[in-house]
This record gives C-alpha cells, structure tokens and sequence, in this order.
C-alpha cells in the first residue's frame, strides 16, 4: 500500500526520520526520501538531463517513434517567452486582472482560500493561454476549479455520475486548449504573447496530442500551488498585524510605476516577507519522481525505475539549514541575518534547476501585488485570527479562513 503523502502526523515523521538520517533514507514502502540539498539538487539535475517528450499516441499504436523533442527546447521556449512577459506594463495588468476578482467579492463573508485560488488563476491565466472567449476561458477556469477542489479535499460530489461530470469538463477544457492550438497555426485566431504560443511553432515536431498534454500540464499548475501560495500570504497577513503594519508602511509609500517595474527593488519588506511565506508554506509539500539514472547518494543507490521523493518544505524546515525553522520571520532574509539560509541551496521554493519553476519571477511578482493590494486599496477583516490553522494537503491549506473585504 502507498503512504498518504500528506498530514501533519507524517510530515512530522518525515522530518525525525529525515534529522536521524541526514536527509536521506528509505520510506515504508521502499520510496527514497531525499531532503538533503545538495542530493536533491544531484538528483534532480540527474534525471533531467536529457530528458525528451513520450512518443505520441499515434506512433505508438503504429508502434513507430515519434520526432523526438526534448524537454530543455520546450523549457527554452517557454523562458525567451517570458522575458516578454515580465515587464512593467504585464505586471500593471494582472494587478488590474487581481482587483477584478476581488472587486466581484466585496463586502460578502468569503471564503479565502477560494477567492486566492481565483486571483491566482484570473491574474496568471492569460499568461499561459490569452485572447479566449468568456465561454473559452469559462471552460478553462471550472476544469482548474474542480482539480483544486479535489486536491484540497473539498469534493462537491462523489459517484458515477460525479466522475462522469469531473471528465466532461475535462474534456471541454482539453477542446478549449486544441481549438486554440489549431486556430492559431492556421491564421484562423490571432498569434498571442503568451506560453502557449511557442507550442504553436513546435506543433509539426510535437504533434497535436503532445502539444495538448504541454499546455494543459502548465494550466494544471497555475491551478493549485499559486492560489496555495496566495492563501498563505493571505493567513500570514492576518496571523502577524506588526509585519501587516510594516508591509502598510512601505506599500502606501512606494510609487506604482516603480513597484510595477520592480516589486523586489521597490518594496524590499515586502519582498523578504513574501519570501518567508514560501519558505514556510512551499507549494506542493511532497514531489514524487522516478528515477531515469542511477545515481549515489552518500551511500545509498537509487535505481532506475525506483520513485523517490525530494520537497522544498522539508528542506525548508531543517533546523540544520535554518536556525528558527518554525518561526515566522522574514528578517532572516536580510543580509547577514543569522538565522538566514545556511546557502542558497537551502532555499529552493520553485524547485531545482535546471528544472526550476519557469514562473518563478511571476509568481514572485504576483504574490508581492497581493500584498499591495491587501495594503493599499483594500482591507481585509477575519475573525478571530488565532483561530485558523493550517492544514498540510496536496499543498499548505488554510483551514476555517473565512472574512470580508471592503475598498480602503
């Protein structure tokens, strides 16, 4: 049987058995726990290099090999895109695509992880998948909608006829996703500066069926860990008013254009405070691999074909990495702090190169925007703070966080 991999009770586990084996050991059911920095960095640029997309479908069944397209020219593509995408004006825009989403929820006892799950994919969406109808990008949000539900274990329905429900809208998205692919290589849509547009130029070698599985896999992530990501700002913001004050202080005073052009630079506290939010709060919690090479690591062998484990979280947590690993603190991020990282790669919230999180600067910015808008044009009550907990799921989720939120 496969260990649940989430729950406080384990995570616990995890962490003394990760403390007695210096980061590296066997699970329960023959998993390799690896939550030693430097072996997490090995092994996860080990199992990359190299690594080319599955044949498609119609090649297998034709049992012949597809045009081989490596992942590192699908990762390339997608960052020369970025780098149009992370200018001042994009980040004015989804600050615009945030307030939209908030604006509709004004006034009403909301649920917060909800409404951050919204934010994140409304604000991020068009940078994945931009110039779709409402009723494309409709489709597109109620497919990350009920993944999100299921993966923080609020299903709204269970059963045959659920499930059969769960795939249909599956399958619209997915005929979302290829109408778009389709349109775009014929003339037929416009060419839009977003993620999805490099796959265009790819279709000939990717094939329809591998192009669709690329830009689906990017959608599916804009649906879970930045909404957990903007939840946990939003409980860290309310469970310390000092920092909540400190973030006021300096957003109120910053100027916009300037914070729009560089949110780290402008806005430094609140930069070190969303840092500390990843650091304590990394989503997802636990990442399963297989491994493609055998690698050693400090004497234990992982095989190919074994699966293996490495997380952020656990390494984020290592009283040996970090003094105060518990605490909130995101002065532990100033220069010199001595309860900072004990190097950088004791801090790897987006993950390991050369497999890192693409949309590590976006995300990065979109939380700090979250900040800015908490701070600057609107307020945000919840009752009886000390009472919400967090619970550890797929990702960290805030539990019993519900409040209102007025203009300022």
């Amino acid at each position: 049987m496969t260990t649940p991999l989430h729950g406080e009770d384990f995570l616990h586990d995890l962490r003394l058995r990760s403390a007695a084996h210096g980061g590296i050991f066997r699970l329960d059911d023959g998993q390799l726990a690896v939550f030693d920095p430097a072996a997490a960095r090995l092994v996860s640029r080990a199992n990359w290099n190299g690594l080319v997309m599955t044949d498609r479908l119609v090649d297998m069944i034709r049992r012949r090999r597809s045009t081989e397209v490596p992942w590192a020219r699908v990762r390339t593509a997608w960052l020369t895109q970025l780098h149009t995408l992370t200018t001042a004006e994009h980040t004015a825009e989804m600050i615009t695509r945030m307030e939209r989403a908030i604006d509709a929820r004004l006034g009403d006892d909301i649920d917060l992880v909800l409404l951050a799950q919204d934010i994140a994919v409304q604000s991020i969406l068009p940078v994945v998948l931009s110039g779709l109808t409402t009723r494309e990008s409709a489709r597109i949000t109620q497919d990350l909608h009920q993944k999100l539900l299921r993966l923080i274990d609020r299903h709204p329905g269970r059963g045959p006829r659920h499930h059969a429900r769960f795939v249909a809208v599956q399958i619209r998205a997915g005929l979302v996703v290829r109408s778009v692919l389709r349109d775009r290589a014929s003339g037929r849509r416009t060419r839009e500066p977003d993620l999805t547009d490099p796959i265009v130029d790819m279709l000939p070698d990717l094939g329809m069926d591998r192009a669709l599985d690329v830009v689906t896999a990017v959608l599916t992530a804009i649906g879970g860990p930045p909404g957990s990501a903007a939840a946990s700002v939003l409980y860290e913001f309310v469970r310390n008013p000092l920092w909540a004050e400190q973030l006021a202080l300096e957003l109120r005073s910053v100027d916009p254009e300037e914070f729009c052009a560089a949110p780290g630079t402008a806005a430094p506290a609140t930069h070190r405070f969303v840092k500390e939010v990843l650091r304590m709060w990394s989503p997802p919690l636990l990442l399963v691999r297989r491994a493609r090479v055998s690698t050693d690591l400090s004497g234990t062998r992982l095989e190919v074909g074994q699966n293996y484990l490495v997380s952020p979280h656990m390494i984020h947590r290592d009283h040996r990495f970090w003094q105060q690993a518990d605490t909130f603190d995101p002065d532990r991020f100033l220069p010199g702090a001595p309860h900072g990282p004990a190097d950088r790669t004791c801090y790897v919230p987006f993950g390991w190169a050369p497999k890192k999180c693409i949309g590590a600067d976006i995300a990065t910015s979109q939380l700090m925007a979250l900040c800015y808008l908490m701070c600057t044009r609107y307020r945000l009550t919840v009752p009886n703070p000390d009472t919400v907990t967090m619970a550890c799921r797929f990702a960290p989720i805030p539990q019993h966080f519900r409040g209102r939120l007025v203009r300022a």
